[in-house]
């Protein structure tokens, strides 16, 4: 059984801007954890490779900055999925708005699911996900933030036969979905890249 687990933020914002949801994510975690925050002034798949590169847990968390209203025991929830489901690759909570709607995720066909749901697409924002720990990494080609996660889902899904990917429905958090720097020529560019990749064009 894990006992601790490793908490990446991967953030081109600096330090002090980042305080508050270290704090938070340390109060609500529910089980012994370091966070490190990356801070980098660079694209979201550099700052997420900084994170895993830090990271020592067989399974890693990833937080976004725009991630907030984590409930207590969120963290130890997550590692539970992952050790209960020895093929799931990635594991994520439900994403929500502010307002209490269900928030946009990537590979979850409908919102009227409860418990665990295994994804038929095999994908996942990582917004906020569990990893388990690999020599993958995020293909830094991606410019900005956008399709650098896509593109990960399916090196796992590529590596992993039987690779699972889950949505926990029962633990949500609230997804603010910034989306910095993702916008316009980023999307634009991010897009041909990954369908160029993966021969989707």
């Amino acid at each position: 059984m894990i006992d601790s687990v490793d908490i990446v933020i991967p953030t081109c914002k600096p330090e002090e801007q980042i305080a508050g949801l270290k704090a938070e994510i340390l109060s609500m975690a529910g089980m012994p954890c370091r966070v490190f925050a990356t801070c980098l002034d660079a694209a979201a798949a550099r700052n997420r490779n900084a994170g895993l590169d830090w990271a020592e847990t067989a399974i890693v968390l990833m937080v976004d900055d725009d991630i907030c209203k984590l409930p207590f025991g969120w963290a130890k929830r997550m590692v539970q999925v992952m050790e209960e489901h020895p093929h799931c690759q990635m594991a994520s909570p439900r994403l929500m708005r502010f307002d209490g709607r269900f928030g946009i995720m990537s590979g979850l066909p409908r919102n009227d699911q409860r418990g665990c749901e295994v994804l038929p697409a095999r994908e996942l924002c990582t917004a906020c996900v569990a990893i388990r720990k690999t020599i993958l990494r995020f293909d830094e080609q991606y410019i900005g933030s956008g399709f650098e996660d896509n593109d990960f889902c399916r090196q796992l899904a590529k590596e992993n036969e039987g690779a699972e990917f889950i949505c926990i429905h029962d633990l949500q958090v609230v997804h603010r979905n910034e989306m910095k720097n993702q916008g316009g020529k980023f999307w634009e560019a991010n897009q041909a890249y990954y369908r160029k990749k993966w021969g989707l064009q």
